[in-house]
Parts: C-alpha cells; structure tokens; sequence
C-alpha cells in the first residue's frame, strides 16, 4: 500500500470529480468559489465545484489499519456544484438544466474507485473502501453563508459530500519485540453447543509459524480427514485424543489471521467442517543486515535486507520497524516477493538514524514475527 501519498487525497478526490463530472457531461468543469469561477470569461457553459467543508468521519473516527496503532484520519469532503449558462449567469434556465445534468452524473456516480493506473489517483489507491457520493441539503440558510460578502452573489447550488477519504500521517506506531515466554496456559477458549460433527474446543499454538505442528482438541474429532488453515488443508493425525497437523514450510498462505477449522469428509463427498478457532500464522524472520552505509551528518543512511520465511508477498501490508531504547525510532513500508523468503528497504538520507544497534521488528498483515534480529548501524 502507498500509505505516503494519502496526504494528497483532498486534492486527488477533488480533481477525479473534475474529471469524472467533465466526461459524463461534456461541460468543463472549474474548481473555486462560485462567484470567482462566475468572472472568468469566455469559458461558455460549465460548472463549478466548490470545497466548503472539510470534516471529520465519525463513524471510522477510531478505525485503525493496523490494531493497536493510531488510526489514520478519515474526512468527509463537502462541496457545492453551481451552473453557469454561457453569459455566466447562474439563475437561467439553461444555467438549471446544466445543474441538473451535473446532479445526475453525480447520482451515476456513487461509488466512486480510483484507477492504480493513474497517477492522478495515485493518493486514492490505499483507501480501503469505495468513495461514497452522498447528497446534502443546500438550504438558504447554508448558502447564505458561503456566498456572503460585498463581492459574492446569492447563486443557486447543490451540496454533496464524500466519504471516506483516507489520510495516514507520519506517526511512528508502537511496536515491540514479542513477547517470548508466558504464564500457566490458558483454559479452552471455545465452547460450542452438542452437535453433530466435529468440535473444537482449543487449538495450541495459536501463533505459529510455517513448518509448526498444531494441535487442535475437542470433541468427535478422531475421524476427521482435514485440517483447514484458511483455505489451505493439511493431513491431520491422531495423537492421544487430539489432532494434530503441521503446517508446511512451503505453504502458500501469507502471514495474517485465518479460521483454523477440522474437516470430516463423509462418504458422499461432502464437506463436514468444525467450528472455526482463529490462528495467527507469524512472519519467520531469520537475518537482518544491512549494506554500505552513508553519512548525513552525524546520522546513516543505506539499504537493509531481510531473510526468512512467509515475510509477506506483493499484495500484503509489510511494516519493517527500527527499534532502540524502549521505542520504535523508524518505521518503512516494505513490498515482498512471490517467494516470501528476502524483503529489501531503504533508509533515506531524509529518513537517515543515529549510529546504534537497533533490533528490526517485522510486522506482516498486523502479524509480529517473534524474532527481532539487531543491527548495528554503524
């Protein structure tokens, strides 16, 4: 995901509706104040978008992209579209039917997705969801209030907003190394109703990682054919009562969170499937090392290289930390390999760190490998 380029969202949303409203109505359309947009001379017909508010989503207002880390910030955008007939006036009938054309295109629209290819929409590409087109009330009251002033004219217009438009602020999250040893073991932590079919009532470990035996109990759980990991499934083996599968070093799944289920396969061919534990499958990160470093001052810069397994491939969110004295000092956006097994990041001169020994902290998907290597930065 390119996080770093959301801080021009505002501005990519405002020019894909430029471009969206001119294609569907085949007018230009300007972006201003009505009234500035009303001097401009020799345009003929066209409309005009203006951005009054900049608010707030309050419905994603504590969503996270990662749990447990600051969430970014979501807006909702409102604008007004006014018309212009071709003399620049607002209240003819011309100036109405091109307002209602521009209303329309606009109902077309909805849900709006940016293009990956586009650079224009480039800003757009991370935000999770469509971009939502809403209408709001354009009363007298409201419009009154935007077009006031000795050099604004009362105009006619419609109002809409849109959301959400995603914002993701240069926040160093608050990562940690794993935590790598516990206290007594935690009682079963799912209870199911009698059914028929298999029953999972607990699964160990829940965080594992590629080439790590699972073991699942519960009940009516001897005769079970698969054991699921998402849409993955390993042969299972009975043990004491208890099932249990390793998931391979070779697996294709990527790190992240997945519903563990055991699967009975009955004679008809169909599919007899538990109740779902969650499992957290964990990068495996082995080696942290870095390139030639260059000066920026009293600080370095230069290339670090990862190595291990499941590190995420070019579709996952891959988030590489730089760890020293109790906080996270740097965090870099990685893209992954097919392979899942190198990741490669480059700390810039502007991005440059003290000399030190810092441990890298990987996290895959919202997953954490437990292993945090060091590096001396030197």
């Amino acid at each position: 995901m390119a996080l770093a380029s959301t801080k021009e969202a505002i501005g990519a949303v405002t020019q894909m509706l430029q471009t969206k409203l001119t294609a569907k109505t085949s007018v230009s359309v300007s972006i201003g104040r009505p009234e500035a947009s009303a001097g401009a001379i020799g345009e003929g017909a066209k409309l005009n978008l203006f951005l009054y508010e900049v608010a707030f989503d309050g419905h994603l207002r504590n969503f996270s992209l990662d749990e447990g880390q600051p969430p970014p910030l979501w807006m909702a955008l409102h604008y007004l579209i006014t018309a212009f007939d071709s003399g620049r006036d607002s209240d003819s009938i011309d100036a109405h039917k091109l307002l209602g054309r521009g209303l329309a295109a606009l109902q077309e629209l909805n849900f709006m997705k940016p293009n990956p290819a586009s650079l224009a929409d480039a800003p757009l590409v991370s935000n999770p969801e469509p971009l939502k087109v809403t209408f709001d009330s354009a009363d007298v009251e409201l419009l009154s209030k935007i077009m006031q002033g000795a050099d604004e004219k009362y105009r006619v217009s419609a109002a809409f907003q849109v959301r959400p438009v995603m914002l993701m602020p240069d926040a160093l999250p608050s990562y940690a190394p794993a935590v790598l040893s516990v206290g007594p073991p935690a009682t079963p932590g799912v209870v199911v109703l009698p059914s028929m079919g298999p029953r999972l009532e607990s699964l160990d470990p829940e965080k594992f990682e590629a080439g790590q035996t699972l073991t699942l109990t519960g009940q009516d759980i001897g005769s079970v054919n698969e054991v699921c990991v998402g849409g993955s499934c390993f042969p299972p083996v009975l043990v004491n009562g208890d099932v249990t599968a390793t998931v391979p070093l070779g697996t294709a799944l990527s790190p992240g969170s997945y519903p563990v289920t055991a699967v009975r396969i009955l004679p008809s061919g169909r599919r007899f499937s538990s109740n779902a534990l969650l499992g957290h499958l964990l990068p495996t990160l082995a080696t942290a090392a870095h390139g030639p470093l260059t000066a920026a001052g009293p600080r370095l810069h230069g290339d670090l290289t990862l190595t291990g397994n499941r590190l995420g491939g070019p579709q996952d969110g891959i988030f590489i930390g730089f760890y020293k004295d109790g906080a996270c000092a740097l965090m870099l956006e990685a893209t992954g390999v097919a392979a899942q097994n190198t990741l490669a990041v480059t700390v810039t001169p502007e991005q440059a760190l003290d000399p030190a020994i810092y441990f890298i902290i990987l996290r895959v998907n919202g997953e954490q490998a437990i292993h945090s290597p060091s590096v001396d930065w030197t």
